[in-house]
């Protein structure tokens, strides 16, 4: 399975150990991101976004060790966006992004409403957003088995848009058919196993798993 990661520029704080991941698969650095991933000895295949968090040193240096596609500051495009659109025509089985989430909340809804965009939307399975506290997956109707990670605690269903026949099977507050409205947040539930399934007809769910 070819998979590739991309580290983008949110808070040192929130990033999770990258260390457990295999050496062996890819990094995208966009913007502040790239830095992130050169501080940790690892040299990302391409940088990418406008750069204005990097100082001309860092932007000098980056561009002697790695591929650099600079953007202008004032784009229709994030810097997120410009790396995930990049990484989808590598025809990768799976992303994971980190960095995506923590600080500044326009930042937040930035990155997890660009999972809705029409040109992502066919491919958000394939999307996984992970920081030091949260695993995040949107997903569409079907049925799903997920599997309990093996440090978070707490499983939680968002309704991203108006989701019918939510049926959930395996966790600690169960349902059965339900219908829930765009902004419902089902929150604090857990697995009762390893696994979980849950299924719906209609909408779109954003399924998270966390820790305090």
């Amino acid at each position: 399975m070819k998979t590739l990661h991309i580290m983008v520029g949110g808070p040192e704080s929130e990033l999770p150990d990258i260390s457990k991941y295999d050496k062996k698969i890819p990094w995208i650095g966009v913007d502040r991101g790239a830095i992130r991933l050169t501080d940790r000895g690892i040299t990302p295949i391409i940088a990418m976004g406008d750069f204005d968090s990097l100082s001309k040193p860092e932007l000098s240096h980056l561009k002697t060790i790695t591929e650099v596609t600079e953007f202008p500051a004032e784009k229709d495009e994030t810097d997120t966006e410009i790396g995930l659109q990049w990484a989808l025509t590598q025809k990768p089985d799976l992303i994971r992004i980190f960095g995506a989430t923590g600080g500044r909340l326009d930042h937040l809804l930035a990155n997890i409403m660009m999972l809705m965009q029409p040109r992502f939307l066919d491919v958000i399975s394939k999307i996984e957003l992970i920081d030091r506290y949260n695993y995040i997956k949107m997903y569409k109707p079907g049925e799903y088995t997920v599997s309990r990670m093996p440090d978070k605690k707490y499983a939680a269903f968002i309704t991203m848009a108006d989701v019918k026949k939510l049926t959930l099977k395996d966790f600690k507050y169960p349902l059965t058919e339900a219908n829930y409205p765009f902004g419902a947040a089902l929150s604090s539930n857990e697995f009762t196993g390893e696994q979980g399934t849950f299924s719906f007809q209609t909408g779109l769910i954003l399924f998270i798993q966390s820790n305090d």
